[in-house]
């Protein structure tokens, strides 16, 4: 499966210190073309961060509800965890992501 970057998937994450799992969105950010690939973690809950990024175009991206992409929260998951594709974020959402991005890991 190759996945694109900015697409938008449903991905099943497994819990680091406790048995189980939870669907989550995620944001795919590379794909190596192997089995992995690079993503930010979406959640519903408010801003807390200055890294967290709104998805001002969220329902086109697939999501359900006003959403936040986690941009420090960066992770290697697996492309057999995820159970669907939701969409793609707009090209004004990734231009905020590409800024987003440089100013956490090229600052100036």
């Amino acid at each position: 499966m190759k996945l694109q970057v900015a697409e938008v998937v449903l991905i099943r994450m497994q819990f680091h210190q406790a048995p189980g799992s939870k669907i989550r969105p995620a944001l795919v950010l590379m794909d190596p073309g192997d089995e992995d690939f690079v993503a930010a973690p979406i959640t519903s809950q408010p801003r807390a961060s200055e890294f967290d990024l709104a998805v001002a175009d969220w329902q086109p991206a697939g999501l359900n509800v006003p959403s936040m992409v986690r941009v420090h929260k960066l992770t290697v998951l697996s492309k057999a965890d995820i159970v669907r594709r939701l969409g793609v974020c707009s090209s004004a959402d990734q231009e905020a992501l590409a800024k987003l991005l440089c100013r956490v890991f090229c600052p100036a």
